[in-house]
């Protein structure tokens, strides 16, 4: 009996002491670094807001968008986000929580005078697209050629700097329009750019979400603790 009751002891220490990492990218102005070199943003508060009603420790950092986003495929105890819900991704991740409505365009130079009318005609043209982010996803799910159309970057200042050196290579960028309104006022050459379409498609939100294997348990304890702290937009 007494050897019982201690391993199943060492049980509960091990629940208690559940640990996960958490991952995502500089996206402003939901998540970005601050003047103290600290993660801040809308999403984190939301995030740090929910995990402050558990017994979870956790570590959470800032990565490009792909480090980060292979690093929840591949790692058992990590999480990431602010992720959209596409399709090709569903069956990828234990999606926990919704965390902002979002929206996006495709941005030109507004000295390239380009006008689309539809989503197809950018076909003919070359647009930028973070690896294995939202924009990525969403144009090859609607028959983009990543050879042919797509411009595929590691972070968003390589588009600064395209916009401002390389812009013959370029035609379009994808960019959320929080997330291009908050850069606009520190960047200036994003005042270069304007929206030429909305992407006005119901767009799936953004959501806190974590590695398909992880132990039930923990998800359904992370998903509690988002719905008591009621943080969804």
């Amino acid at each position: 009996m007494r050897l019982y009751i201690l391993i199943l002891c060492f049980a509960c220490i091990k629940v208690n002491a559940a640990e996960i990492t958490i991952v995502t990218e500089v996206f402003p102005d939901f998540q970005y670094i601050d003047e103290n070199n600290q993660l801040a943003g809308r999403s984190v508060d939301k995030v740090k807001k929910a995990l402050a009603t558990t017994d979870i420790k956790y570590t959470m950092s800032a990565h490009s968008w792909a480090v980060s986003y292979n690093a929840v495929l591949r790692d058992k105890n990590t999480c990431i986000f602010s992720i959209v819900k596409l399709p090709n991704r569903e069956d990828k991740f234990s999606w926990i929580a919704q965390l902002e409505r979002f929206d996006s365009a495709i941005y030109s130079l507004k000295s390239r005078h380009i006008h689309l009318n539809t989503l197809n005609d950018a076909k003919n043209y070359k647009i930028a697209v973070l690896r294995d982010n939202f924009s990525h996803h969403y144009l090859l799910e609607r028959g983009f050629s990543e050879t042919k159309n797509l411009l595929i970057i590691d972070s968003l200042d390589k588009i600064d700097k395209i916009i401002s050196t390389r812009y013959d290579i370029l035609d379009f960028v994808i960019l959320s329009n929080k997330q291009f309104n908050y850069r606009a006022k520190l960047e200036p050459k994003l005042k270069l750019l304007e929206p030429v379409l909305n992407l006005n498609t119901k767009q799936p939100p953004l959501y806190f979400a974590c590695n398909i294997n992880m132990e039930q348990s923990l998800q359904d304890k992370l998903s509690a603790a988002f719905d008591e702290a009621k943080i969804s937009d």
